[in-house]
């Protein structure tokens, strides 16, 4: 446990603790190669063809420059998913206005056509006999199909993360939620794959509360939506105010801008991470802990019943 400055400990024991997937429970390193492997299985057996390394070498190609992409993705999911409400304000006209089903749609086309393009060199066909005869529609269902498969399969989770789970779940003691970028389709397969979904008393991804995970909105939806009114407490974790309908949650998350966002709403922050920072910094004001694993969070949770109960 890293704290380089004097600990803040909250003003009572919390209520709720929210868990990001990829970085908190899931290591994101360790699913690269696996979905490597598991997309050069499945995409030979679809319509695209080709051979598992073909399909390997296209998604290593890609990776880098297609992620670095990932918030121009949401921004323009986000606008369209806007444009869609108020073409269907009436819901009369059936599009989807669920920003999450857009973006999936968005991000996920162009993935499976840059790969396509990628293989070409090693799968010539596909440029002159394969994509003719497929339709945006075939290539976002072969897409869906391929990350189906490799979610099923993929297994990363962290030392002592499903252990952790099911020590806080079983315990009763809190109320236990994802709150991922996710939607929760995949959590799902992903959680029970672990033997750890009904430790959650509910999962939280983008689709359940129509909002990307890319600002602060996301948190004040989840919140909203789960009816909790949080302690309120400034940028640096001082509690503004507290009453007795107020509760403390606690959000454990890889990424410290989406704890500044968590932390607008009131939340105790929780970084997962093996880079030490040092937390004195203006600039960290808003990361109350430091832990270098979820299988940390128990001790820190008895820190503060210890301190509370001093």
């Amino acid at each position: 446990m890293t704290i380089h400055r004097i600990p803040k400990y909250p003003s009572k024991m919390p209520t709720a603790i929210f868990l990001d997937s990829g970085g908190v429970i899931n290591d994101n390193a360790q699913r690269a190669p696996q979905w490597l492997r598991y997309l050069g299985e499945f995409l030979p057996t679809t319509a695209l063809g080709g051979t598992a390394q073909a399909w390997s070498m296209a998604n290593a190609q890609i990776v880098r420059p297609f992620f670095s992409r990932w918030y121009e993705f949401m921004t323009q999911a986000t606008e369209l998913a806007a444009q869609a409400q108020a073409a269907n304000s009436n819901n009369k006209n059936g599009i989807e206005t669920n920003v999450y089903r857009i973006f999936e749609r968005l991000h996920l086309l162009i993935w499976i056509k840059e790969m396509c393009r990628a293989a070409f060199s090693q799968v010539p066909e596909l440029e002159t006999k394969v994509l003719p005869t497929l339709t945006d529609e075939d290539l976002l269902e072969i897409a869906q199909s391929a990350q189906k498969y490799a979610i099923e399969r993929v297994k990363a989770a962290y030392p002592g993360a499903v252990e952790t789970i099911h020590l806080l779940g079983e315990s009763k003691e809190y109320k236990l939620f994802t709150s991922s970028g996710d939607c929760f389709e995949d959590l799902e397969i992903i959680l029970k794959g672990l033997g750890v979904f009904e430790c959650f008393d509910a999962i939280y991804g983008s689709d359940k509360v129509n909002c990307l995970k890319m600002s602060a909105l996301y948190y004040e939806k989840v919140f909203e939506q789960l009816g909790i009114n949080v302690v309120k407490r400034d940028d640096a974790g001082e509690v503004v105010s507290s009453t007795d309908g107020e509760e403390e949650v606690v959000v454990l998350d890889d990424s410290d801008k989406v704890l500044r966002w968590a932390r607008a709403h009131g939340a105790r922050t929780v970084l997962i991470t093996e880079t030490e920072l040092n937390l004195s910094l203006e600039v960290n004001r808003h990361i109350d802990y430091q832990l270098r694993s979820l299988s940390e969070l128990p001790a820190l949770l008895d820190s503060w019943r210890e301190h509370l109960e001093n």
